[in-house]
C-alpha cells in the first residue's frame, strides 16, 4: 500500500518516466544519463518521477537516481505480486520550484 503523497507534489505538473535501460555495452558510458538529460530538457512540467526497485543491482539503481538529484518520496507496491518499489522525483532543471514535503 502507498504512503500518502505531499500535495504540493500531486498539484504540480509532473512527468513519469516509464522506463530507462540501455543495452549491456552501453552501460556506464553515460548514455542512460544523457537520454534522461535530453528528455528533459525544454519541458515544461515542474518535476519528473519513477519508481526504483531498491533491490535491483544491489541498490545501485536507486543509489544512480539519488546521484542524478532524485530523492525518495513514497513507496509503492503496484500490484499483490510486484515488488515493492520507492517513488522518487526530482526538479526538472528549466523549473525553480523546490520539492517540499
Amino acid at each position: 500500500m502507498a504512503e500518502p503523497m505531499p500535495q504540493k507534489i500531486i498539484t504540480s505538473p509532473t512527468l513519469a518516466l516509464k522506463e530507462l535501460g540501455v543495452r549491456g555495452p552501453w552501460r556506464g558510458t553515460g548514455v542512460a544519463r544523457r537520454i534522461h538529460d535530453e528528455l528533459l530538457a525544454g519541458r515544461g512540467e515542474d518535476r519528473m518521477t519513477l519508481m526504483v526497485n531498491p533491490a535491483a543491482g544491489d541498490g545501485k539503481v536507486l543509489a544512480l537516481y539519488k546521484s542524478w538529484g532524485y530523492e525518495a518520496v513514497n513507496r509503492v507496491q503496484p500490484s499483490p505480486d510486484a515488488p515493492p518499489l520507492i517513488a522518487v522525483i526530482r526538479t526538472c532543471a528549466a523549473s525553480s520550484t523546490q520539492i517540499k514535503h
